[in-house]
C-alpha cells in the first residue's frame, strides 16, 4: 500500500469507530417523554428533576405532570437517575421514604420497562416518563434527550 493509500485506510477506519461511537452514545441516550398532545416543546433537566423529587406536580406551563418510574433493576432507571437527577437508586429511596413517613409526598407509580413507560405515556394526557432513546417512535413526544 503507498503512503497515500495507508492514510486514507487510517481516516476510514477512524472515521468508522467515530460513527459507532456515536451510534452507541444514541442508544444509550434517555429520553424524557411525554404525551403527544402536550403543549411544551421542551423541558430542562431540573424541570424533570423537581417533578421526580416531588417538589412539583406541574409541568413548566402549569398543566398538571403525572411522572411514571421504572422498576429499580431497570437500566434505564439508574441512567435516568444518575444523569437527569443526579442521586443514586438509594438516595431516592430514601428521599421517599422520608417523604411518605411524613405525609409530604408519593413516589411515581412504578412500570416494569421502557416498552411499558412508553405505551402509559402514550395514554395518558398527562404523562411523562422516561426511556431509552432507542425504543422512542411517534406514539410520544420527545422533550429532551439526555447523553
Amino acid at each position: 500500500m503507498s503512503g497515500f493509500g495507508k492514510t486514507a485506510f487510517r481516516i476510514v477506519v477512524l472515521c468508522l469507530l467515530l460513527c459507532a461511537g456515536y451510534a452507541q452514545a444514541a442508544q444509550s441516550a434517555i429520553a424524557i417523554i411525554a404525551h403527544p398532545d402536550n403543549r411544551l416543546t421542551g423541558i430542562t433537566q431540573d424541570e424533570v428533576a423537581r417533578i421526580y423529587l416531588g417538589k412539583t406536580n406541574t409541568f413548566p406551563d402549569g398543566t398538571p405532570a403525572r411522572p411514571v418510574d421504572q422498576r429499580l433493576q431497570s437500566p434505564s432507571r439508574e441512567k435516568f437517575y444518575a444523569r437527569v437527577v443526579k442521586k443514586t437508586n438509594a438516595e431516592i429511596t430514601a428521599h421517599w421514604s422520608k417523604l411518605m413517613f411524613t405525609g409530604m409526598g408519593t413516589p411515581p407509580n412504578v412500570l416494569s420497562d421502557d416498552a411499558a413507560v412508553k405505551a402509559w405515556v402514550a395514554g395518558n394526557p398527562e404523562g411523562l416518563g422516561y426511556v431509552d432513546g432507542a425504543v422512542v417512535d411517534s406514539s410520544v413526544k420527545v422533550l429532551l434527550i439526555v447523553p
